[in-house]
């Protein structure tokens, strides 16, 4: 009698293949990162949806996802302790905003640098996500709209604090409302308003604020504050994101980017 027919597992394997499964849940990396938060790491696993994160049991704080082949952030079950999403380097195109505001309601960071996200009204689906106090859409080619960031601004929390790595101004938020007025910012309108510098903010008012930075800051670290910035804006983690932010304060680089 022949032996049987063992192909059925590789078939098995193949199907699995860029599927987020339970397995693949439990055997991936948990760790505290470096703002003390207890994050899952699904990073580089070629995931093309999300799905069974029941299978966390809501126990993490911050899930990487990036670097994988997601073409839409949807698919979250409830997640009541989960506050950060690194969805970098996808393939994402579309936001299901009622999905996610729904069941990650602590959501505050999300990271969405390098994917491909087109158009300003897939900002009206993360405007659903009511706590964000960090959204990072750096490399995506809805950054190159006209508007793009005043629009964000006009239409996203005011507890929204830093938009691609820079913080968002007083100044910003009122030029954002005066722009889109009682309209309650329809795409075809943001494209017709050319914003000015960095969202609005006037040459003095920027004077005050490098003349302060001057002042706690040492002499002579321009060169070294541009290398932070560089680095900012290619950062990919919160750990990165952290590091870098305090590096800002100091005007130094950290030792481990300088090798």
């Amino acid at each position: 009698m022949s032996p049987p027919f063992d192909g059925f597992g590789g078939a098995e394997e193949e199907e699995d293949e860029g599927k987020l499964t339970v397995d693949a849940i439990l055997e991936s990396e948990q760790r505290m990162n470096a703002v003390g938060d207890y994050e899952l790491d699904l990073s580089s696993r070629g995931i093309k949806e999300i799905e069974n994160l029941g299978g966390t049991c809501d126990q993490f704080d911050s899930i990487d996802f990036s670097k994988n082949e997601i073409v839409k952030l949807e698919g979250f079950p409830k997640l009541r302790r989960l506050h950060t999403i690194n969805a970098s380097e996808n393939k994402i195109e579309k936001i299901n905003g009622t999905n996610v505001s729904e069941n990650v309601p602590k959501l505050e960071w999300l990271m969405l640098q390098n994917n491909k996200i087109r158009n300003l009204v897939d900002i009206d689906e993360i405007a659903k996500m009511k706590r964000l106090k960090c959204l990072i859409m750096k490399g995506n080619p809805v950054c190159a709209v006209e508007n793009y960031r005043a629009y964000c601004i006009y239409k996203l929390n005011d507890g929204l604090k830093m938009l691609d790595y820079e913080r968002i101004y007083a100044k910003e938020r009122e030029q954002a409302k005066k722009m889109f007025g009682e309209d309650d910012g329809k795409a075809a309108k943001a494209k017709t308003f050319t914003v000015g510098k960095r969202g609005g903010r006037d040459d003095e008012e920027e004077e005050e604020d490098e003349a302060k930075k001057t002042k706690k800051k040492p002499k002579n670290n321009a060169a070294e504050l541009a290398k932070i910035k560089a680095a900012i804006a290619n950062a990919t983690t919160l750990e990165e994101i952290a590091m870098l932010e305090k590096a800002m304060e100091t005007g130094k680089m950290p030792s481990e980017y300088n090798k």
